[in-house]
């Protein structure tokens, strides 16, 4: 019973995983997308470059959720959805 229920869980999870890491680089993309359409002050293009970096770090570990969290972050400081 145990068994069966790790399994399920460990194919859930690989079907999941993937699409989750599908979002953290449709984010990307959309950040990369509006960091070159916008002009932003030194500081500023700083602090979305590290958490670009930060999010795609996290989502490449397998962290997905708190990479989308740091995606979803600078979507709002960016203006973007």
């Amino acid at each position: 019973m145990i068994r069966t229920f790790m399994l399920s869980l460990t194919i859930s999870a690989a079907l999941t995983l993937p699409a989750l890491a599908d979002a953290c680089q449709d984010d990307v993309a959309k950040i990369d997308a509006a960091v070159s359409a916008q002009e932003l002050d030194a500081d500023r293009k700083s602090q979305v470059e590290d958490m670009r970096s930060q999010a795609v770090q996290l989502c490449g570990a397998g962290n997905v959720d708190e990479g989308l969290a740091v995606t979803a972050e600078l979507k709002a400081m960016l203006a973007i959805e």
